[in-house]
């Protein structure tokens, strides 16, 4: 019997416990999933959706203006719909435009080559259909959404009136023994569809369809009114109104939306517009543990810096301490900036900042497609060896959208396992936490966002919102942490920065630092937080002022 070296055993052992020691070191819980969450953040053209009826004259407008000057429109029309409905869309358009009025016959079984050939060439579709189509109209539907789905991706219009119900990823089909949902185009992502909208018998009927479908949103809508979905965003145009609607859970009420067409400029956002990713990402909420958990993690970094800035300006000196917390000369550095759109330029300014610090590997990544962000192996590169990352400003909802769950996330989280230092302002504050404040993609008005409260979690059990006293947004956080005690607020005014390490937050620059705390009792009359300025240190798991 051979006998294994004692020199072999020796390194074998030493292997063993240097593995398990990095193996401790990592405190980063990464427990954020990836395939939970929309991957189709939007989609690349426009389409119109008309609840019955007559379609809009505003929404008309709306095709006509983004068709352009000089486009190519097919209009298909499906035999058995009315001729005025089919000639709405052709006495709509200007005389010269290039107009093609197709007719698909009920005996048709195909669609011909030189119609798909128009639809190819076409910038903007209109698709007229009422009725009950044949068997092979019914088919030939499929084939239309094959090319209207290239439209689409190629930034072009569709319009449709008579087919609404068949573009979500679910179709109602009723019957006088039941209702039943059947799978649909999927052309407005994850949602159940309902045209000729009225009373509580459509609205029964459309939350019995999510019950069963949990994780889609339902979209009632009216006749002689219109949806108009560009990118992520759905207006309303029309003398009616669209219902979106979630179903309850346990932990989340019933949630009804009621959207009108905006009558001015000073129309509230919240009445008018609806992001779609939003409610896509509130109906998966619904389907998961509540979040934030009533026992949340106690706010602690283990290992690394968190530096986290209330935006409008950086504390003297504190790129500098952020430049040496992640190795001087040597750190290796990533800036991630916080943007909407799918290309940007360089951030040189940032870049060069580090360099003339004489820091020699200083870049940048940016991506809108989460699966590049979970699977580029390039892409990712430079956060594999990072010692320091920073986070832009912005609208934070942009950074959760990119990196959530995905592994650039993890690899971020792993920064700080590697005891370097993850940095930001303004959004790039705000996403640290475990619960992220202010991320309406509508607008930023309100603290709390259905859909966008999961923020990448760099540290546990609080809250931290930004531009704080400058922009009056003390009642907001006590609106916050009033609904969610477990959590600590955290408010930083502009120029001010909190340095944080293991539990300790010290306070920097020219403001002040507002912490929240429900496990103190609140006095009438008196301020419901505790407001530290320079110098000052704030225990995050003890939630108490340090000498």
């Amino acid at each position: 019997m051979r006998r294994f070296p004692i020199a072999l055993l020796f390194i074998a052992v030493q292997l063993s416990l240097a593995t398990n020691c990095l193996l401790a070191q990592v405190t980063q819980k990464f427990d954020e999933q990836f395939e939970l969450w929309p991957v189709d953040l939007k989609i690349s053209g426009t389409i119109i959706v008309s609840g019955g009826g007559e379609m809009p004259e505003s929404a008309t407008d709306i095709f006509n203006s983004l068709t352009g000057k000089d486009p190519s429109v097919v209009v298909l029309r499906f035999e058995g719909a009315t001729d005025v409905s089919s000639n709405q869309a052709k006495e709509r358009f200007s005389s010269k435009k290039s107009v093609k009025v197709l007719t698909i016959q009920r005996d048709q079984k195909s669609l011909p080559e030189e119609v798909v050939a128009s639809l190819g060439k076409a910038n903007g579709v209109w698709i007229v259909c009422e009725g009950t189509l044949s068997e092979k109209q019914e088919e030939i539907v499929k084939q239309i959404h094959v090319e209207s789905s290239k439209l689409i991706s190629r930034g072009g219009v569709l319009c449709v009136n008579g087919l609404a119900e068949r573009l979500g990823k679910f179709k109602l089909e009723s019957s006088k023994q039941h209702l039943t949902t059947v799978a649909g185009l999927d052309a407005i992502p994850s949602t159940i569809i309902k045209t000729d909208f009225e009373d509580d018998r459509d609205r029964n009927e459309l939350l019995s369809a999510l019950a069963t479908n949990r994780r889609c949103v339902g979209i009632g809508i009216e006749k002689d009114t219109a949806i108009v979905l560009r990118g992520r965003k759905i207006r309303v145009y029309g003398d009616g109104k669209a219902t979106f609607c979630l179903m309850a859970n346990e932990q989340k009420p019933l949630r009804v939306q009621h959207v009108g067409e905006a009558g001015g400029r000073r129309a509230n956002p919240y009445e008018t517009i609806v992001d779609l990713t939003a409610w896509r990402r509130d109906a998966t909420e619904r389907t998961v543990d509540a979040f934030p958990p009533e026992k949340p993690p106690t706010p602690f970094v283990e290992n690394g810096t968190l530096v986290i800035v209330g935006g409008g300006g950086m504390p003297r000196g504190l790129m500098k301490k952020f430049v040496d917390l992640a190795g001087g000369e040597d750190a290796r550095l990533v800036y991630v900036p916080c943007a909407e759109e799918d290309e940007i330029r360089p951030p040189t300014r940032m870049i060069n900042s580090w360099k003339s610090l004489g820091v020699k590997s200083a870049t940048y990544i940016h991506t809108k497609d989460r699966i590049k962000a979970n699977s580029d192996e390039e892409f990712l590169s430079p956060l594999e060896d990072a010692t320091g990352i920073w986070f832009g400003g912005g609208r934070q909802w942009n950074l959760a959208d990119s990196y959530y769950g995905t592994k650039a996330h993890r690899l971020m989280k792993q920064v700080l396992d590697r005891g370097g230092v993850v940095g930001g302002s303004s959004a790039g504050a705000s996403i640290q936490a475990r619960y992220m404040c202010r991320a309406n993609p509508v607008a930023n008005f309100d603290i709390m966002a259905p859909g966008y409260e999961r923020g990448l979690g760099f540290i546990g059990g609080t809250a931290i919102d930004q531009h704080f006293s400058q922009r009056g947004r003390q009642k907001d956080m006590t609106r916050l942490v009033n609904r969610y005690p477990q959590l600590l607020g955290i408010g930083l005014d502009e120029g001010t920065a909190i340095i944080v390490k293991k539990s300790t937050a010290k306070v920097i620059g020219r403001g002040k630092v507002h912490f929240y705390d429900r496990n103190q009792p609140v006095i009438p009359g008196e301020p419901d937080f505790l407001a530290l300025q320079d110098g000052e240190a704030f225990d995050l798991a003890k939630r108490k002022l340090m000498d």
